[in-house]
């Protein structure tokens, strides 16, 4: 299965406590991967090659971090009899030495992770307010809080700001964040509909 740098950035969201050691990987499932921490969780569909079936693994989320997957080179893990093996391709599936190729174990088949068997739906269609918010402002928000911090967020209206607030620290940080301009029908989720409306942006 191929690699990108999104599959590999999926490991912030595995849990870092030795106390679960479990958490701590990617699962590798019914084709594609999960990752918890206990509180948060991250589900993407597998890049499989032609052929190749799913496997049923437990990727550490430390090997996961020293793969290289770049726009000049692939990288492909291949998973079989707990071993895993990370090599490269170029751009035109050939064959490169990057980072020379290194393999791993794994751990087991992943039937001690958290057994997850709905994951939840990456829309609904029936919630009462729907708000599109671009990633990389939110993340430029979070950027200015506290990591032990406690958010509030606060939806009126699908074309209104998202309020935030941030209380329990000595000053308390608050601010909005404005929705984003989107056409549903654009993306693959789950749950969409013809009757689903997109939503507008705010003047200013």
């Amino acid at each position: 299965m191929k690699l990108d740098r999104y599959d590999i950035a999926l490991v912030n969201v595995a849990c870092k406590e030795e106390a679960r050691p479990m958490l701590q990987c990617l699962h590798l499932t019914k084709g594609r991967v999960e990752v918890a921490d206990g509180f948060i969780l991250a589900v993407r569909e597998l890049d499989l090659q032609e052929g190749e079936e799913s496997p049923e693994a437990l990727i550490p989320s430390k090997m996961i971090k020293n793969v290289k997957a770049g726009k000049k080179q692939q990288a492909l893990l291949a998973v079989e009899d707990s071993q895993a093996v990370v090599t490269y391709q170029d751009e035109e599936g050939e064959p490169i030495d990057f980072e020379p190729s290194y393999s791993f174990r794994t751990y087991g088949d992943g039937k001690s992770y958290p057994d997850i068997k709905e994951p939840c739906k990456p829309y609904e269609t029936k919630k009462k307010v729907q708000i599109a918010i671009n990633v990389g402002l939110l993340k430029k928000m979070l950027s200015c809080l506290p990591n032990d911090g406690m958010l509030r967020l606060g939806i009126t209206k699908p074309d209104e700001p998202l309020s935030w607030y941030c209380s329990n620290m000595d000053r308390p940080i608050w601010g909005m964040l404005m929705p984003m301009s989107t056409d549903w029908q654009d993306f693959k989720w789950e749950g969409i509909k013809s009757d689903v409306q997109p939503q507008t942006e705010t003047e200013d």
